[in-house]
């Protein structure tokens, strides 16, 4: 090699060093940057064949999109203390299964619903001098269609005695369903054939999307971002973009089949019977994914209560703001859904607790808001706080929890398979 050639790749090294150099020098003033602002934002999921995705083992975090709460994933997949596969003999199990309403990443977990639940099971000595323990297993975006898989290949081999399906209508009947599902998420979708049979579409699988989440570059990212701030912000930036563009403004838009609730991941097409074919189908899944669900139960001598949970709107303190609601879409109140599920569990012989309307009740008597955390806000963020829409709040995890608490008090030790679908207005 000449003289000028030496030059040439001396060169180049000091380029490269120097690149590398500054590159790591600018990482580490974003990574103290993020940290002096405060910013800290935990991936807590990972991608999962079975699923589409579940909660990352171990990972954990402060979760601030709305309310504030630290999150801490268990060897499960979902957000939980840890519990053995196999039941002790002493121990009387209840597994609640459910979207972010039952992941509850917004209050601490003390205070969600199923650990108000196992307090008052164990006061009332619901299980006959047994341990009670309630297990949750709610992942935030989950799907009836996602539950049921969950339900049949992992959570049965717990031995539940009870199995909780907490269905959100907001959008429990829309996840289901590629045509109505406004977040284009990777996750199973179904379908009937001619026969009413369940179809399973599992293209996602093979989706570029979901090679590269399962790829060992994007785990490692995941791995990284337990410790680094600037791989959490890169995947915040991520998530609000996806948020702001595909969720917010394209896929309801160019549909037109989602009529906006005014309450974030929510649809109002679930407060008035089906109006287009691809929501009568979508109501058809739903139910027939219930009705599976009790079966799986039945066949493992498992009871299965299937709770109907509130929008914000529905359960406003302010009964003139529902009635607006109900007007502008053109019914005579929002709980369509709630009656419909009711009515096709009764005729089916599933137990079931609706929450809607003593909730409703509960707020006007109290006269408090059971969604929305007023006084947090996220600083970077993403956050759609506003009093009376979102999630449920500390007191409505509290009045929730209380109502299944106190109806399985009553009646503990229902056989299962056997009918008692009654939605009982818990006070």
């Amino acid at each position: 090699m000449g003289t000028s050639g030496r030059s040439c790749a001396g060169t180049a090294w000091v380029f490269a060093r120097n690149a590398i150099l500054i590159g790591f020098l600018t990482v580490l003033l974003m990574e103290l940057a993020l940290r002096a602002l405060g910013f800290s934002r935990a991936v807590l999921y990972e991608p999962d064949s079975l699923v589409g995705w579940s909660g990352r083992p171990g990972a954990q975090g402060v979760y601030l999109d709305e309310g504030s709460a630290e999150v801490q994933i268990s060897s499960a997949g979902v957000r939980d203390r840890e519990h053995s596969i196999v039941k002790p003999a002493n121990v009387w199990r209840v597994a609640v299964l459910g979207d972010s309403f039952t992941d509850a990443l917004q209050v601490a977990e003390d205070k969600r619903f199923t650990s108000v639940i196992e307090r008052l099971l164990a006061r009332c000595d619901a299980g006959g001098g047994r341990r009670v323990e309630v297990l949750n297993f709610g992942v935030s975006g989950f799907g009836t269609a996602q539950e049921y898989l969950l339900l049949r290949d992992r959570v049965l081999r717990y031995a539940p005695d009870v199995v909780v399906l907490a269905f959100l209508p907001g959008n429990d009947i829309t996840d289901n369903v590629r045509a109505l599902d406004p977040s284009l998420a990777s996750r199973p979708y179904v379908t009937l054939n001619g026969s009413g049979q369940i179809v399973w579409d599992r293209s996602f699988e093979g989706t570029r999307s979901f090679r590269i989440k399962s790829s060992t570059i994007y785990r490692a990212l995941l791995s990284a971002s337990d410790f680094s701030r600037v791989v959490q912000a890169a995947f915040f930036v991520r998530d609000t973009w996806r948020y702001n563009h595909l969720v917010a403004a394209d896929r309801e838009e160019k549909q037109g089949q989602l009529a906006k609730s005014g309450e974030p991941g929510l649809s109002a097409g679930v407060y008035a019977p089906p109006r287009t074919r691809e929501w009568q189908q979508a109501w058809n899944i739903a139910e027939r994914l219930i009705e599976e669900m009790r079966s799986l139960t039945a066949r493992s001598a498992t009871r299965f209560l299937l709770v109907t949970l509130s929008s914000g709107i529905q359960v406003d303190p302010d009964v003139k703001r529902s009635s607006e609601a109900a007007e502008r879409h053109g019914v005579a109140d929002l709980f369509y859904a709630d009656d419909r599920l009711h009515v096709f569990a009764t005729q089916r012989g599933i137990e079931v607790l609706s929450l809607a309307r003593p909730l409703a009740e509960y707020t006007r008597r109290n006269k408090v808001f059971l969604h929305g955390f007023p006084d947090k806000t996220r600083r970077l963020g993403m956050n759609m706080n506003v009093l009376g829409s979102g999630h449920w709040n500390e007191r409505g995890h509290q009045a929730a929890g209380e109502m299944i608490g106190r109806y399985l008090c009553r009646r503990p030790h229902l056989i299962a398979g056997e009918s008692d679908a009654t939605a009982l207005a818990v006070r």
